[in-house]
């Protein structure tokens, strides 16, 4: 995928107004917390519930707006005066609405958030795009990657409504700082948590369940995750710093969630794909991205909360799938 030239980001946030969407998510409530703490002048919108307000004043926001980001007008009068943007509403995956609402929510959400952010002259925009922009994790066929570490530029297999709206994003950002010059930073999220609950058991608890429940998924996705005050740090940097607007930036703790050493994991689950030799257990994706243009790395990581509540992949069947060739029919 191509990438548009970068313009200037803002040089900080401090005394700048910055819109939040889904300010009342996981994500976002972490990023207005943060970004309040920075010093900007934060605006929090959200279709949330009638606390919401309350909870975006909690976390340090200035103003609250209870708006859908679907709504063209209220998009754009959320934006008007604002110096940057992070767009974080939208549908999280499958299963909690239909197709046609998480495509509308996520990329015409997304296309109206940016397109209003060009038109009003904006600093920056930053968007939540997802690990699965390239469709594998969420792909109904039981396709792998190509090989491991893979980066953003792994070829794309879109198989479901979720994926699609990520890579729609992704080509919406291109084609805006294209048209406009608004520089804009996609973060592609894996999966994540606030690992920290109940002392790590919850997080572990999940991800032991998704190793169970779909083990192929899990190691399209690496093995990775990002807790989401690391999440919140990452947004921030993006805010900060120049980058291409297109692909999205890989963003997560650099070592997995598994107990194993990564190359015996892959070794277990995945090994008719090819790979690269991987260090202890770093992660089998390229972050190169994350630390080279933003100056990124996570801190929080499962093993510093509680080392045993590590997952393990033993008995987790083999997939012996050829590896990710790009878009099949």
């Amino acid at each position: 995928m191509s990438s548009a030239p970068s313009a200037s980001a803002l040089e900080s946030v401090e005394n700048r107004r910055v819109l939040v969407t889904g300010g009342d998510g996981l994500i976002g409530r972490a990023v207005v917390r943060h970004l309040a703490e920075a010093g900007a002048i934060v605006t929090a919108l959200d279709r949330g519930a009638e606390d919401a307000a309350d909870r975006a004043t909690a976390a340090g926001a200035a103003a609250y707006v209870r708006a859908s980001v679907i709504d063209e007008r209220a998009v754009r009068s959320a934006i008007a005066g604002q110096d940057a943007v992070v767009h974080l509403a939208g549908i999280p995956g499958l299963g909690f609405t239909g197709a046609g609402e998480i495509y509308a929510a996520n990329a015409l959400g997304t296309f109206l958030v940016l397109n209003a952010a060009a038109e009003a002259g904006l600093a920056k925009a930053v968007f939540a795009s997802s690990i699965n922009a390239f469709g594998l994790p969420l792909n109904a066929r039981p396709v792998l990657p190509s090989r491991y570490p893979w980066t953003e530029d792994e070829p794309a297999d879109i198989a479901d409504p979720y994926s699609l709206s990520k890579q729609a994003n992704e080509e919406a950002a291109l084609a805006i700082t294209r048209w406009s010059g608004l520089p804009i930073t996609g973060l592609r999220f894996p999966l994540v948590r606030d690992i920290t609950v109940d002392g790590g058991r919850v997080f572990a608890g999940h991800v032991r369940a998704a190793l169970r429940d779909d083990p192929r998924r899990q190691a399209c996705e690496g093995w990775t995750y990002l807790d989401v005050s690391d999440a919140a740090v990452a947004t921030l940097a993006a805010l900060t710093h120049d980058t291409p607007s297109s692909p999205g930036i890989l963003v997560a703790a650099p070592r997995t969630y598994l107990r194993q050493g990564t190359d015996e994991a892959l070794d277990a689950v995945v090994p008719a794909v090819p790979r690269a030799a991987i260090t202890g257990r770093d992660v089998p994706v390229r972050l190169d991205r994350a630390q080279t243009m933003l100056g990124f790395r996570a801190i929080v990581a499962l093993e510093d909360i509680d080392p045993d509540l590590l997952a393990d992949v033993s008995g987790v069947d083999a997939f012996e799938s050829v590896g990710n060739t790009g878009p099949r029919s």
